[in-house]
């Protein structure tokens, strides 16, 4: 009987998370555009990119804070040579990195001890309780700015839980360097996020060992030269010659400050306060105060020199990278955003799971209730306003792109925060490429391909130059430059639309 009823709960945590991931896989391919913005179509853009050059890293393009070696685009470009569609292939690309996450997640909860039911239902957690669409384009929506991020954060978690449990480091070992590599390549969040927890805590874990007077065996040793090797193959990454380096500077003196005003209140955004009515606000306060409550636990272990099992080393990892990344942010100059916190929330689902797991009837309900609670709501406030949503939506900078189409224009130039934006929404079929400066017609050194460019494109060819209102005293300079050769075709919202015979965009290198 406890079989048969152990395998009901199987079934409907299973179908759960497939409904789950059949919603997100629905919003990423008939809803791309939702909520479309520069820096998301830039993911977009560059998946053809990729395509057209072949380059896994286009010569041509200039990136922004990290390169793309192993993300969304890189995965968006294999389906654009299969659709010849941006939008469904980036909304593709987002789906296979979802399920990536979740397939992590259950080798994770299965590495670490947990059954297979509490692994679905850890799950269906991470997949549902982001409330705030930035987070959900971090991992599973319109462009997946971090999902690998979690995919890596996942797997690396869970070789490190199982050489704990299993008292050896296998030859996955490997897969996990390499994987810390080519991470390393995209940039230095890697190091944030996972590698100097890790091996942070893994430090901590070999001076417990003193406090407890206890003596090292050779696999502790092969652990901690593991996390080491983690750390110095991410690193090495970070400094190959195409990898970005984000400059910062010490902000010591008003560290604090920058801590409680800043970065502690974008860690609530991040988790969902702001966005939550008061019950889903309650909710995520009670998976608060577990995680919390989870910290003490530990610290008490720690206090009377227990012995702490794998699962709780592996906690403290994934505890130490969100309060890395703020202490991180708020003394040096890097600016603060929601979208560098994302780890809080599997920290907060993880907290949870590792509770119910342990805990009583009464623990259990009051959790389960929350994870029905949170999804139920979070279905009613996030997705449906999304599924009910027309693609792409009636804005105005997708009236510009009806404009151009119908008028047979396919090259324009507009400011960064408008012209990607246009591209995807036509789909490709016009290109808006962004300018530094409408009174020079420069090209923008971010998020762009130097292709859309004289010399690059024909000089002799039709062009059409969006200009919004408060950028008219500006262009203004360029108008009366070229003001014999350029007409105003028509006016849409805050958008003045220029069209001339010639292209006078420029590479800015004279």
């Amino acid at each position: 009987m406890r079989k048969t009823k152990e395998q009901k709960i199987t079934a409907v945590l299973a179908a759960g998370c497939g409904l789950l991931l059949l919603l997100i896989f629905i919003v990423n391919l008939f809803h791309y555009n939702y909520q479309m913005n520069a820096d998301i179509a830039s993911e977009a853009i560059l998946g053809e990119v990729i395509w057209k050059s072949k380059q896994l890293i286009p010569d041509t393009w200039y990136p922004s804070t990290e390169v793309r070696v192993i993300s969304v685009p890189n995965v968006a470009a294999l389906f654009y040579g299969l659709t010849g569609s941006m939008t469904l292939s980036a909304g593709l690309a987002c789906c296979v990195m979802t399920l990536l996450i979740f397939l992590a997640i259950l080798y994770f909860a299965k590495s670490v001890g947990m059954g297979k039911n509490i692994g679905l239902m850890m799950g269906a957690l991470c997949l549902i309780i982001p409330t705030e669409l930035i987070i959900l384009e971090v991992l599973y929506l319109f462009a997946g700015y971090y999902a690998v991020h979690a995919v890596i954060l996942f797997i690396t978690l869970a070789m490190y839980a199982s050489f704990l449990n299993e008292r050896r480091v296998g030859y996955c070992a490997i897969i996990g360097i390499l994987a810390a590599f080519l991470l390393g390549l995209q940039g230095a969040r890697g190091i944030l996020v996972i590698y100097g927890p890790l091996f942070g805590v893994e430090l901590i874990r070999n001076i417990y060992f003193v406090c407890r007077k206890c003596k090292r065996k050779h696999f502790d040793f092969y652990i901690s030269l593991w996390t080491l090797s983690l750390l110095i193959a991410n690193y090495i990454g970070t400094r190959f010659p195409f990898s970005v380096k984000q400059g910062f500077s010490r902000n010591i003196r008003k560290g604090l400050q920058k801590l409680f005003t800043v970065v502690i209140p974008d860690m609530g955004r991040a988790i969902g306060f702001e966005s939550a009515d008061l019950p889903g606000k309650i909710c995520l306060g009670v998976l608060l105060l577990l995680t919390v409550y989870l910290l003490f636990y530990i610290l008490r272990l720690m206090w009377k020199r227990e012995k702490i099992d794998p699962i709780y080393w592996v906690w403290m990892v994934m505890c130490a990278s969100p309060v890395l990344t703020a202490l991180i942010v708020a003394f040096t100059t890097v600016e603060s955003t929601d979208r560098y916190y994302f780890i809080l929330l599997f920290l907060l689902v993880f907290s949870a799971v590792i509770i119910w797991k342990n805990g009583k009837r009464v623990v259990k309900n009051v959790i389960g209730g929350i994870a029905i609670f949170l999804t139920v709501s979070n279905l009613i406030r996030v997705y449906l306003p999304i599924l009910k949503s027309a693609e792409p939506p009636a804005t105005e900078e997708y009236q510009v792109t009806i404009f151009l189409k119908e008028r047979g224009l396919s090259t324009a130039y507009a400011t960064f925060e408008n012209a990607n934006t246009m591209t995807v929404l036509s789909d490709g079929i016009i290109h808006v490429y962004p300018v530094a400066t409408v009174e020079k017609m420069d090209i923008c050194k971010w998020l762009t391909s130097t292709d859309g460019y004289c010399p690059n494109i024909p000089f002799e060819s039709s062009t059409a130059y969006i200009i919004t209102d408060r950028e008219k005293e500006y262009f203004s300079i360029f108008l009366n430059e070229k003001s014999r050769k350029l007409k105003e075709a028509g006016k849409i919202g805050k958008y003045t639309i220029y069209v001339s015979d010639y292209n006078y965009s420029n590479l800015g290198i004279n």
